[in-house]
């Protein structure tokens, strides 16, 4: 709540007294994880992308979100708001599952000339998880399905919708937005894959190595290999203290990760 109406982040700015936000590394292409500190919560985002057999044209790609406790203060739970949209205005679809989340579960699925048959799914790291039941640990409700050629003012329609839980049906919805709460601490996994309808697609080996024990495996060697990359390249490991060398990395990681976001790649 922020003067007594829903508030949501959808952006993060100086203005905003984050205490630490930004990449800490990125590979350019294919890996990213950056650390956010917000309101006495510790939110870190990993993304690993991959082009396995049976995937289609551009790969799939998977995010993982890690929610922790920065102070006492911080209340219990977390919500978080992930968005489904096409810019182009092909319709998205939503599962069945949906209405029934359990540790695998299918959110979403549509159809493009440029990707063919794609699907999100949502998986919950049960390993990570500090509580007995995943019924009490993660809750989910679908705030907004709507159809819009505008996708720039996204958040302005989530935002509206905050606190009314706004099920709009639509027809052919190019916009799904998806609300998941649980309490901290939690990793959820998200993956996306391309080419779903292929008779050769593999879609459960995929998303099992996009996820879990897997996906973990994977974001550790991506990250010793942004490390290694960075002490060949500058060579500062006997040259800085271990804080100075956090931040010099972190620094090579902002400006990587600003670039790929407004170059597209």
């Amino acid at each position: 709540m922020k003067d007594g109406r829903y508030f949501m982040r959808h952006v993060c700015q100086d203005s905003d007294e984050l205490s630490t936000y930004g990449w800490t590394h990125h590979s350019v292409r294919d890996y990213g994880h950056q650390v956010l500190i917000d309101q006495g919560m510790t939110l870190a985002t990993s993304f690993l992308k991959s082009k396995e057999d049976g995937s289609g044209y551009g790969g799939d790609w998977t995010v993982r979100i890690d929610v922790k406790k920065w102070s006492e203060e911080m209340l219990r739970s977390a919500h978080l708001f992930f968005y489904l949209a096409d810019e182009e205005g092909n319709a998205l679809s939503l599962s069945g599952d949906v209405l029934d989340i359990r540790e695998n579960s299918l959110l979403a699925y549509g159809s493009r000339m440029d990707v063919g048959e794609l699907a999100a799914a949502f998986r919950i790291s049960v390993v990570d998880c500090l509580h007995a039941t995943m019924s009490r640990m993660i809750w989910k409700s679908i705030i907004l399905v709507s159809k819009t050629p505008h996708i720039h003012n996204l958040s302005d329609l989530v935002q509206e919708s905050l606190g009314d839980q706004i099920y709009a049906s639509d027809n052919s919805p190019n916009i799904l937005v998806f609300q998941i709460s649980a309490r901290i601490p939690f990793k959820i996994d998200i993956p996306f894959l391309s080419g779903i309808g292929l008779k050769s697609s593999r879609v459960e080996e995929r998303l099992k190595s996009l996820t879990g024990t897997s996906l973990t495996r994977e974001l550790i060697e991506k990250q010793k290999e942004f490390d290694n990359k960075y002490e060949i390249w500058f060579n500062l490991t006997s040259k800085v203290d271990s804080e100075s060398l956090v931040v010099c990395k972190a620094a090579l990681g902002n400006m990587l990760g600003g670039i790929c976001y407004f170059y597209g790649q």
